[in-house]
């Protein structure tokens, strides 16, 4: 994929925002980016849209017209305000760690509480997981942990080898914010005082998948 650059190569009319000759933004994958103190017109913006995506790729065919747009205009008649769409670099492949994590299927699971009690035994009798309206509710080991995001001491952080969320004792008040914010009840506050309980994967053999007697539970 190209990272594309978009710039005002001219003003044929009256933009009342107003843009300047010069001003631009650049595309890099999914992301708009803007220079600081500039900005982006949603109308033109949106007469855009449809060509930004097709123009980020490599198109093999020599006869098709898309690669060789290169200007548009916004589509305010009177405005006419003419942008330049230019390839400016190849895009990187960012790279970002792939683990394991459990994974439910809901419509396997009988509540039996097996994975639970399996969890409990590992965990000196307090398990990291729980059965509540009528699921399964345990950690998700979710590709971007907003409970990591929400914890405003920084308790919380990603194993690097696991990918699982740990919980730092020493640094965790029980506020609550981690919980609040996963989607899935895997986050639970216990203790006096309390703290937050996270599933920790029991360093990549997750008991609870093996006590399942449904397979509802899978580790991958």
């Amino acid at each position: 994929m190209y990272r594309l650059r978009i710039t005002v190569e001219r003003i044929e009319g009256f933009c009342d925002l107003p843009v300047r000759v010069g001003d631009y933004f650049e595309v890099d994958g999914g992301r708009i980016l803007v220079p600081p103190g500039g900005y982006v017109c949603m109308w033109a913006l949106q007469s855009m849209m449809p060509l930004l995506p097709a123009l980020q790729r490599e198109i093999p065919a020599d006869n098709d017209w898309l690669p060789r747009v290169q200007l548009v205009s916004c589509p305010d008649p009177k405005g006419r305000v003419i942008y330049r769409i230019t390839r400016v670099g190849q895009i990187q492949e960012r790279s970002r760690p792939r683990w394991s994590r459990i994974l439910l299927r809901q419509t396997r699971c009988d509540m039996c509480g097996q994975c639970v009690t399996a969890c409990a035994e590992s965990h000196q009798g307090i398990p990291l997981m729980a059965l509540g309206g009528g699921a399964v509710q345990v950690c998700r080991q979710c590709g971007i942990a907003r409970c990591v995001e929400a914890c405003p001491e920084g308790a919380l952080s990603r194993d690097g080898r696991t990918g699982a969320v740990l919980v730092d004792e020493s640094l965790c008040r029980g506020c609550g914010a981690c919980a609040e914010s996963c989607s899935f009840g895997g986050i639970a506050l216990k203790g006096d005082p309390p703290r937050a309980l996270v599933c920790d994967l029991c360093g990549g053999r997750p008991r609870c998948v093996e006590a399942c007697p449904q397979k509802a539970l899978e580790y991958g």
